[in-house]
Parts: structure tokens; sequence; C-alpha cells
């Protein structure tokens, strides 16, 4: 039977490839062409070089999107800079006021000493033309100091504006650049997608023109194979028919032999059951008394238990009063010495507070005045580095037009090498 099958089934495919064989191979295709229609691997080749192509445009596009961000990124940055400086001029301007605020104090407090000095005419001269002294000195040292803070809040003002525009017009200029860059990037890169896009869909449109005649092409010939496979199918269906009803009556002979055999299992079944049971009613019986002598035993070992634990709970109680009259006691030192200890504590971290708080103001002002300091001398290299850029590119042109500038001696050599060339 198996041996009948394989031949029909030869034949079928001697008659599937004979018609392969038989189709027309003078026409020429973009994609080589099989059965049922083009080679899927090699349309799925040029999909797949279409979409790379595509994501490569697209990866393109989100890169210039991604540097029109940064650029976006960077000038925000710089405004928080700017942001920042000005509010450092604001602090600055506080302080200031500040300043002004102690120095008006000041004055008012020298006022106040002159009204009661006046006041007081019971003093002596001595004193009084000490306290004049006092007074001249203070009203200097006053105005020298209101000068310098005023001065200085002038030039940090000036310098953080000159800082702030420079910046904010840097700033400007670079966002303007990288829009323009990525504008022109993004229209190259959109013009260059729509052109490839084109030629690629009037190439597809084409290739698709080209698939539809093939596919009619294989339709027709897929009809003559039908024809051939119907007639195939029939006599596959007839031998497969006869071999169905072997089968079957092959089939219901094991299943009377399997149902024999299934009752002579059920009746050794039984006897197995039937034995079990006994087994298992003298095993139960065994256990129930095993059971009763463990439950005498646990009944004795509970009321030994009992009583044990109660002499244990006696002895638990009178330890745990004699623990908690310690433990209050424990807890009032505990108590005293954690005051002290905190009073202590206190007194310590309020000095180190002041030692903190007196070096934290030392260090702020070292750390302003060195960077006034090193904004000077930025100023000074900038400037040094300004003025030698302008001698270099001098001495680069200067270079230049010595080069340029042909020499006498040349000419003469040249005019003589020709009057020796003449002919006699």
């Amino acid at each position: 039977m198996t041996d009948r099958y394989e031949s029909d089934h030869t034949a079928f495919d001697d008659l599937m490839s004979g018609s392969q064989e038989s189709r027309s191979d003078g026409e020429a295709a973009t994609f080589p062409t099989v059965f049922r229609g083009y080679d899927r691997a090699a349309v799925d080749a040029a999909l797949a070089a279409l979409t790379a192509d595509g994501d490569a445009r697209r990866a393109d596009a989100d890169a210039l999107a991604r540097r029109l961000e940064t650029a976006q990124q960077e000038a925000q940055d710089r405004a928080d800079e700017l942001t920042r400086m000005e509010a450092r001029v604001a602090q600055l301007e506080g302080e200031l006021a500040v300043q002004s605020a102690r120095a008006d104090n000041a004055e008012d407090k020298v006022q106040t000493l002159s009204a009661e000095f006046v006041s007081s005419a019971a003093e002596s001269s001595r004193e009084r033309e000490r306290f004049e002294d006092v007074l001249r000195v203070a009203e200097d040292q006053a105005s020298v100091i209101i000068k310098n803070a005023s001065v200085q809040a002038e030039r940090l003002l000036q310098a953080a504006r000159e800082e702030i525009a420079a910046q904010r017009a840097g700033a400007q200029a670079d966002i303007e650049t990288l829009r323009a860059q990525a504008a022109t990037d993004a229209a190259q890169a959109r013009l260059t997608i729509d052109t490839e896009l084109t030629a690629h869909t009037a190439q597809l449109e084409r290739e698709a023109a080209h698939a539809a005649e093939k596919v009619a092409q294989a339709e027709q010939e897929a009809a003559a194979i039908r024809t051939e496979a119907e007639k195939g199918a029939a006599a596959l269906r007839s031998l497969v028919s006869r071999e169905t009803e072997q089968l079957r009556a092959e089939a219901e002979d094991a299943v009377r032999e399997q149902r024999l055999r299934a009752l002579e299992f059920e009746e050794a079944l039984s006897r197995r059951q039937d034995d079990a049971q006994q087994e298992f009613l003298m095993l139960h019986n065994q256990a129930v008394a095993h059971a009763e002598r463990i439950t005498q035993d646990a009944n004795e070992q509970v009321a030994a238990s009992l009583e044990h634990a109660q002499r244990i709970t006696a002895k638990a109680d009178d330890f745990d009063k004699l623990m908690r009259a310690q433990a209050q006691q424990h807890e009032a030192d505990a108590r005293l010495r954690s005051r002290e200890i905190l009073d202590r504590a206190s007194v310590k971290a309020q000095k180190i507070i002041d030692t903190v708080t007196g070096h934290s103001q030392s260090v702020l002002r070292d750390a302003e005045d060195r960077t006034r300091a090193l904004r000077w001398q930025q100023q000074q290299l900038t400037s040094f580095m300004s003025e030698v850029k302008e001698l270099l590119r001098t001495e680069a042109a200067a270079a230049d037009s010595a080069e340029a500038a042909p020499a006498p001696g040349d000419d003469e050599n040249d005019d003589e090498n020709d009057d020796d060339q003449t002919p006699e």
C-alpha cells in the first residue's frame, strides 16, 4: 500500500516539474521568476534595500533634529547662565545697599555721640579735644569705606553688564548660525529624499506592471496544473478510500482484543482490591491502639508541664518586679546624665557654630578678592593674546608680500639666456 502511494506521489511531482520546465524563458524580468510568481527572496531583498535607504534618510533627518535640539539646549544653558549672573548683580547691589546702610548707621552713631558730647558741659577740655580727634578719624574712615564700596560696586556692576551683553550676543549669534545650518541641511535632505522617492516609485510601478503580466501568465499555467492535479487527486482519493476500509477492519479487530484484555484486568484488579481492604482494616486497628497509648502518655506529660510552668511563672514574676525596680533606677540615672551631656553639647555646638561662621565669612571675603584678581588677570591675558595675534597676522602678510615680489637678478639672467639661444 505504501509503495503504491509513493509511486502515485512521484508521478504527480513529475507532472508538476514538467509543467514548470515547459514555461517560456525568453522574457526578461527584474526579479528571477519561480513557480507561481517572482522569487520571494529577491523581492524581499529589494524591499529591504529600499527600506534601509529610507531608514538612512530618516536617520539623517533625526540627526539634524538632534543637532537643532542641542543648539536650543546650549542657548537655554547660556540663558540660564545670564540669569545667574543677573542674580549675582542683584546680590552685589544688595550688598552695596547693606554697606551703605552700615555707613549711615555709623554716621548716626557719630552724630549721637556728638550730641551727647555737646550736651555734657561738665567734661574737661582735654577729653573734648581727644573725642574730636577720634570723631575726625571715624568720619575719615567712614568716608573712605563708602567711597571704596561705591567704586568696587560700580566696577563689578559694569563688568557683569559687559559680560552679560557679550554672552547674550554670542549665544544669539550661535543660535542663528545653527538654525540656518539646520534649515539648509534639512532642505537639502528633504530634496534628496523626494528625488530618490520619486525614482523608486517609478521603478516600483514599472516592476508592478511587469509583475501583473507575470501573474496573468502564472494564472494560466496554474489552471492547467490545477486540472492535472484534480485528476491525480481523484486517483489518490480512490486509493485512500480502499486503504481506509482495510485499516478500519484491522482497527475493529484490535478493539475487540483490547476489550477482552480489559475484562481480564478488571477481574484481577477486584481481587487485589479485596486483599488490600483486609490489610487496611488490620493496620487501622493497630494504629488506633497505638494512638490511645500515645494520648495517655501525652496527658501525663501535659500535667507535669503545667505544674512546672506554674513554678516558673512564680519565679518569673519575682524576677520581673526586681528588674522593673532596677530599670527605673537606671532610667533616672540615664536621664540625669543625658541632660548634663546635652547641656555640654549645646555649649560646645554654639562655640563651633560661632567659629565656623567667622571662618566662613573670612573665606568668602578671600574668595571674592581672588575672583576679582582673576578677572583682572583674565582681561589682561585676553588683551595680550589679541596683540600677539595682530602681530602674527602682520608678519604673515609681510612674508607673503616678500615672496610675491620677483628678484631683479632673475630677470637679467632670463634675458641673457634668450640672447644665447638666438640662431646665428
